[in-house]
């Protein structure tokens, strides 16, 4: 497995009032090889780890890129 860090490069506001603040960071693990908003099955991984820390990003799938995140190899 491979570990991202992923870090908001701005606000992000969701819905019911939910927002990601710019800087905050979350970490990913996705099989070797695989980036995080590279494919669907990459990107399913990120919103499950977002939603295991209650961040339901359900109608703002856009958000699932480098223009949004700035993403980091461990």
């Amino acid at each position: 497995m491979s570990q991202f860090q992923l870090t908001a490069k701005v606000n992000i506001q969701l819905s019911g009032g939910m927002k990601i603040d710019k800087g905050q960071t979350f970490f990913v693990n996705l099989p070797f090889g695989r980036l995080p908003f590279d494919s669907i099955n990459s990107k399913e991984a990120v919103i499950k780890q977002l939603e295991l820390r209650n961040f339901n990003i359900k109608g703002h799938e856009n958000i699932l890129g480098t223009n949004y995140f700035e993403v980091k190899k461990f």
